[in-house]
């Protein structure tokens, strides 16, 4: 890859990570830098400079503040509490809004296509009671049912560039966040290889920038080749 390859694959990178709406502001300043460390920096062809403490470098980041970061990214499905609606959701007969009274009991469902998770609650009026009875059967055993989740966060950081990201965000949940137990999707780790969602916009694959890697520590400065967007 010419200097000037390299000059118009950062100015298409920027672009698009300026029309990326679901960036995180960090994860979007990452990815930035990331591009900028492989394709722009006057240091990027020292035998001695790594990736990983550059980009830390020129994002003025220490090193908790990198792993932060890609935390935020790790690929994962996350139920929005805030989201589900609050008090009893049976129907008004005669209104055209829901009960909303104090609910008495509550449930989870969880969708047969996503596995995305569902709450209901419904208060003590016989008539909610009613309207339940078929969703609090429908609901029994739906987690049983439903497959793994699709993932509604993260996956960004694989959209731009190929690295062990795998290791990465092992790491980076055993410091942040102290759990152990994260496992990869079966969907993959980057989020244009997802399925898509009904009423939300899917990323678009970008053409990735292969970061040379080995059990996620850089190995070597190679200039940056571009990879299947499907590369890992």
């Amino acid at each position: 890859m010419t200097d000037l390859d390299a000059m118009r694959r950062y100015d298409q990178l920027t672009e698009r990570v300026y029309g990326e709406r679901c960036l995180p502001s960090r994860t979007r300043d990452l990815i930035l830098a990331l591009g900028w460390v492989t394709l722009r920096d006057p240091r990027r062809h020292h035998p001695d400079v790594l990736v990983w403490d550059r980009t830390r470098e020129v994002l003025n980041y220490d090193n908790r503040q990198m792993w932060e970061t890609i935390a935020e990214d790790v690929p994962r499905y996350e139920h929005d509490w805030h989201a589900d609606p609050t008090g009893c959701q049976a129907p008004m007969v005669r209104a055209k809004r829901l009960c909303g009274r104090s609910t008495t009991i509550g449930f989870a469902e969880f969708d047969p296509a996503t596995g995305w998770m569902r709450d209901w609650g419904f208060c003590s009026r016989p008539r909610c009671r009613e309207y339940m009875r078929p969703i609090l059967e429908r609901a029994e055993h739906s987690k049983d049912r439903a497959p793994e989740p699709i993932p509604n966060a993260g996956g960004r950081l694989p959209l731009f560039f190929a690295w062990n990201w795998e290791s990465r965000y092992r790491k980076a949940m055993q410091v942040i966040r102290h759990r152990t137990e994260w496992e990869p999707p079966s969907y993959g780790l980057s989020a244009d290889e997802w399925p898509s969602i009904p009423g939300q916009e899917k990323p678009q694959a970008f053409p990735k920038l292969r970061l040379v890697a080995s059990d996620g520590a850089v190995i070597g400065r190679d200039t940056p080749a571009l990879a299947s967007s499907r590369s890992t």
